[in-house]
């Protein structure tokens, strides 16, 4: 018996079903595996050459990558100290993203590919760190006002974004501690006590009321240090007793001729996105609803089909077996996990952990996988709906279509890849004059690294120092 291909296709055809085992075995690479060389440069910490890179990818810099693009050229020039340029980038970005509209166009191709087809909308929190880098860059230019002005806008921003959500939708990031942080040692570092206060008042809250329980972050001592000493400052003799009862110390009281030095730590990097799929099996239900089921998973989600016309509500109805795409997250352990700064050789000072990037990133993902599995139903109900038509008209274009459909059901797996996991900070108090500072980061199995600088201190006056450690496993 001759050893022949049973499965008979038309020369017409096989031009097509090449080219879908073509998009089958492209297609399945994930946003992080399709940007590998500048993925690997920027883990070298050759910033330059990951640059070229970037500059040299054509699709990266289309409207729907364009605001990813925006965001890692501003965080390259960000991290070569050019933070002329870091701004400029980041306020088209920031323009960019908020005045993108939803396009007719790349929904309607959305419905029918996947939604990497759509033009990138970040995280809530990616929109946040945004604003960080840009007070960062403000502040190394010396330039407070424009920096309080970035972190007013994220109150501003989460405000708007929290409007959006329905009334019963879980939101675990609802404000931002570190931000309100950063607001309180911007203040502070100008002067206004007052206002000082208030912003650290406002980050302890959310520390405790949010922070701690849902992404392990306790608020960090030299917060609590800075809230004792504003209010003392201002005169909220009230206050102060409440806070320095509450926290069981007092702040270190300043000298006339001494000045302060923030750093910040930026440590590892933060998570990528990924996929994974599940295969659901569809349960006749009533009252226009349709339930789809994963026993392993232990999920079931009725979808309403009532409002979809009768060619889709049968299509769902004639379903057995389904595989559905969604993203989630990869965590990147940084290498190194906590440390401190050492000021001439002699006094050391720990860094408080002020924002937990990776938690905040899984939790987030979480909170919307309802509305994610809601869109994905969505968008297979469209496909199947299309693929019925064309098999009711034509068997071979419709086994075209249910191939196109099985390479295209992706998961949106962009995602700011350049952000840092956690971030840490502390003030250190001096007297005027020049010290040597030593940064020393630490990891659990391989020891130390050191970074030294040195630095001019002024009295009553404030420098900040930003590190970034991209390091992980």
């Amino acid at each position: 018996m001759n050893q022949k291909l049973s499965l008979h296709i038309s020369k017409k055809l096989l031009p097509v079903f090449l080219f879908g085992f073509l998009l089958l075995f492209s297609g399945c690479a994930t946003y992080y595996m399709q940007n590998e060389a500048f993925n690997s440069y920027f883990l070298q910490g050759d910033i330059a050459n990951a640059e070229k890179v970037l500059d040299k990818d054509k699709k990266s810099n289309r409207n729907k990558n364009k605001a990813l693009f925006l965001l890692n050229k501003g965080t390259l020039s960000w991290m070569q100290q050019d933070y002329v340029a870091a701004t400029d980038y980041f306020n088209e970005a920031d323009l960019y993203i908020e005045d993108q509209r939803k396009s007719i166009g790349s929904e309607a191709l959305a419905l029918i590919t996947s939604p990497m087809a759509k033009p990138y909308v970040p995280e809530d929190f990616e929109n946040v760190m945004l604003n960080f880098y840009k007070a960062l860059s403000y502040l190394e230019m010396g330039n407070t006002e424009a920096a309080l002005v970035e972190c007013r806008r994220v109150n501003e921003k989460l405000y708007a974004l929290n409007d959006k959500y329905p009334k019963n939708y879980q939101n675990r990031y609802s404000d931002d501690a570190f931000a309100h942080t950063l607001m309180g040692l911007i203040y502070d570092s100008s002067g206004d006590s007052n206002n000082a206060f208030i912003a650290y008042r406002n980050a302890l809250k959310i520390y405790e009321d949010n922070y701690l329980k849902n992404f392990n972050t306790p608020a960090p001592r030299q917060l609590k240090e800075d809230l004792l000493r504003t209010a003392y400052e201002t005169g909220l003799m009230q206050d102060y007793e409440l806070y320095r009862n509450q926290f069981g110390f007092d702040y270190q009281k300043a000298n006339k001729n001494e000045g302060d030095v923030i750093i910040i730590w930026l440590s590892g990097l933060g998570p990528v996105k990924a996929e994974w799929s599940i295969n659901f099996s569809t349960i006749t239900g009533r009252d226009g609803y349709l339930t789809m089921a994963n026993s392993e998973e232990n999920i079931t989600l009725p979808f309403f089909v009532g409002n979809m016309d009768r060619q889709t509500q049968n299509s769902f109805s004639d379903l057995d077996f389904v595989r559905v795409a969604f993203p989630k997250y990869e965590e990147r352990v940084p290498y190194y996990t906590n440390a401190k700064v050492t000021v001439n050789d002699s006094l050391s000072y720990a860094l408080d952990k002020g924002e937990d990037i990776n938690a905040i990133a899984f939790k987030t993902l979480k909170d919307r996988m309802v509305r994610e599995m809601a869109n994905s139903l969505l968008r297979l109900a469209t496909k199947q709906a299309i693929e019925s038509y064309t098999r009711s008209k034509d068997q071979n274009i419709g086994a075209l279509v249910s191939i196109f459909n099985a390479v295209t059901e992706k998961a949106d797996t962009r995602n700011w890849q350049t952000l840092p996991s956690s971030i840490h900070y502390t003030r250190v108090r001096l007297k005027e004059g020049k010290h040597s500072i030593t940064l020393s980061v630490n990891s659990p199995n391989e020891g130390s690294k050191d970074q030294e600088f040195d630095i001019d201190v002024e009295a009553g006056k404030t420098k900040y120092f930003t590190f970034h450690n991209m390091e992980s496993h």
